[in-house]
């Protein structure tokens, strides 16, 4: 279909598609594409379809995608959310996540251990 590889991204490929860029990108069974003309996103998931067989589809302004919350805006914008995805992380990994913090850093940041091997002058 005339589709390379994006460089940074082996999982994203690109297309110039009736003078636009198309973009198909995955992650296992999760795809998403993306064109300006609805019609020719059709024709790429039909093609795809079947060579892989019937996929689930959504179409319009909100996807859910790789735990992204994306929204298209009227302005031409794009929102992405990751809150419901970062609560389900948080709860499955059993940690104490009800904390409040001013900064990321530990507690003893600016401790100072006496036994630890000290730099040599230059350093």
């Amino acid at each position: 279909m005339g589709f390379k590889l994006n460089p940074y991204d082996p999982c994203v490929a690109n297309s110039q598609i009736k003078g636009k860029l198309c973009t198909v990108a995955w992650y296992v069974d999760n795809n998403k594409i993306s064109h300006v003309d609805d019609t020719l996103v059709t024709d790429v998931i039909e093609k795809i379809e079947a060579k892989f067989g019937k996929m689930t589809v959504t179409r319009g302004k909100h996807h859910l995608f790789l735990g992204m919350d994306i929204t298209f805006t009227d302005d031409a914008t794009v929102t992405l959310l990751m809150k419901k995805y970062l609560k389900e992380a948080i709860a499955n990994s059993g940690m104490d996540a009800s904390r409040v913090a001013a900064t990321p850093a530990k507690r003893d940041l600016f401790a100072i251990i006496d036994k630890s091997e000290h730099l040599e002058k230059k350093k």
